[in-house]
């Protein structure tokens, strides 16, 4: 009998080609285990090796580097059905790179990597879209990277929305997180990151209400990029 906890699996990228009744017999012969967490837990850390790629069931988890001082970056959040250390599972590399740690109570689907191999050896396609999905990691990082480099709070603040509106393809932009989480993301203060977004306001630029901002001027806010 198949195993409950498998049958929504269909609904994470490296599955959703495949209907129920494929996704069974694919693990039969593979081992794997899922594990409730607590709000605030953490899943990996540095201070983990890499053997496991996460599929998160239920919940949603903040990716974070977390540097010695106690500075934290949150650098995405991933909500269901994403997967979690894609990136980072065939690395040459012993440890996690990042602290993962769950945003309110979560159950996430472990598998070993040696597991994974075997999957990829029954369906191909399967291999196709876990590439597919590092590569969009390391496009999202470079993406990151390009936002912390600009000089100003505005400009950050600009390309994060343009590159928001371009995902969610819609001038109302939704937060995925909080505005903590948002000035974490972009390495600046909670209170700087409200004044910024504030004078955009005032200045016909955006609107925004709790967690949603709606873009009034894409134009302005690509030649607030380049400033």
């Amino acid at each position: 009998m198949m195993d409950s906890r498998l049958k929504y699996l269909n609904k994470c990228i490296l599955f959703d080609h495949l209907s129920t009744d494929e996704i069974e017999p694919l693990f039969s012969t593979i081992t794997y285990h899922v594990k409730c967490y607590q709000k605030n837990e953490v899943v990996f850390s540095p201070h983990h090796s890499i053997h496991h790629l996460g599929i998160i069931l239920e919940g949603s988890v903040d990716v974070q580097k977390i540097f010695a001082s106690g500075k934290a970056i949150t650098v995405n959040r991933r909500f269901q059905y994403d997967l979690i250390a894609d990136a980072a599972l065939f690395a040459n590399i012993q440890y996690y790179p990042s602290t993962i740690s769950t945003c309110e109570n979560s159950i996430i689907f472990f598998i070993n990597k040696n597991d994974l191999l075997k999957l990829f050896a029954q369906d191909e396609i399967i291999m196709s879209k876990f590439l597919k999905s590092v590569s969009n990691r390391v496009l999202a990082l470079n993406k990151t990277i390009e936002i912390l480099s600009l000089s100003s709070v505005s400009a950050k603040i600009a390309s994060f929305l343009l590159m928001e509106q371009k995902k969610q393809n819609s001038f109302t932009i939704r937060l995925q997180f909080s505005k903590k989480s948002l000035a974490e993301h972009l390495n600046v203060s909670r209170p700087t990151l409200s004044r910024e977004l504030k004078n955009m306001q005032t200045a016909g630029l955006i609107s925004f209400q709790n967690r949603t901002i709606t873009i009034h001027s894409l134009e302005r806010l690509v030649e607030l990029c380049s400033v």
